[in-house]
């Protein structure tokens, strides 16, 4: 597994964790323990993110700067890379 692999597990365990608390704060608003367990897992995301779009480009066409999304190698194109097709 590449590092980006790697760094893309974290980025998506993260992103789960984060909805799966979410989830359950809608519907215990006021257990402040899991509002500060979310706040924890925001910011490993936000800086697991920032590390990521650092070194492999943005994440989303939002994320880029115009034209600099299209430069990117897409995920189809990495998977013939790994493949040799």
């Amino acid at each position: 597994m590449s590092q980006r692999e790697k760094m893309m597990k974290k980025l998506s365990a993260a992103q789960f964790a984060l909805f799966e608390i979410h989830l359950y704060l809608d519907t215990h608003p006021d257990d402040l323990q899991m509002l500060s367990l979310h706040r924890k897992y925001q910011s490993k995301y936000m800086l697991i993110k920032k590390e990521f779009e650092e070194k492999y480009g943005p994440l989303t066409p939002a994320n880029g700067q115009g034209v600099e999304w299209l430069k990117d190698p897409w995920p189809w194109d990495l998977e013939r890379e790994r493949c040799d097709c």
